[in-house]
């Protein structure tokens, strides 16, 4: 868990820095081992492991940082968050890779598979289909922005379970 960590920085929410726990893995990860377990086991994760620090973060570096538009939601979870999250993450993708149970399809949240990798698949089926003499449609939908155009105000009334973080109200 500790050789290549998820954890990059540390975060407002957190009591001690990432680089801090990382110093002293050898006295801490008996105890994050057991929370991680314990997660695991009960299939929950405490409330306060749920809480995020949201903040603002422009789409793109040369949008107009004057425009609220032009910004989206960046959540940071605290380190043992980021923890548990890669855990069940190496879990769940290991299982379906043993289990073959991995859509032969997708490329994303895969090993070794980019969108490079996709495309090219695209292509060649394209140019396949061609050589056979038959007629190709592709049809392309653009979804990047799909989220701007929900009126964020009704999506706590849609999703009664959600709640907010501290942070937030």
């Amino acid at each position: 868990m500790w050789t290549k960590s998820p954890v990059k920085n540390s975060y407002d929410l957190d009591p001690i820095q990432a680089s801090i726990l990382k110093e002293c893995k050898s006295a801490i990860l008996p105890v994050l081992t057991n929370i991680v377990n314990m997660c695991l086991q009960s299939a929950s994760m405490p409330a306060a492991l749920k809480e995020a620090m949201i903040k603002p973060k422009l789409k793109k570096d040369n949008l107009d940082s004057e425009d609220y538009a032009n910004f989206r939601p960046f959540s940071n979870l605290k380190v043992v968050s980021k923890i548990i999250e890669k855990t069940v993450s190496c879990q769940l993708s290991d299982y379906l890779r043993d289990k073959d149970l991995e859509e032969s399809f997708q490329s994303a949240y895969k090993r070794f598979h980019i969108t490079k990798t996709a495309l090219l698949r695209v292509q060649n089926d394209i140019l396949c289909e061609i050589d056979n003499q038959k007629c190709v449609i592709l049809l392309l939908l653009d979804m990047s922005a799909a989220f701007d155009t929900v009126d964020h105000k009704f999506i706590p009334k849609r999703m009664p379970n959600a709640t907010a973080s501290k942070e937030m109200s």
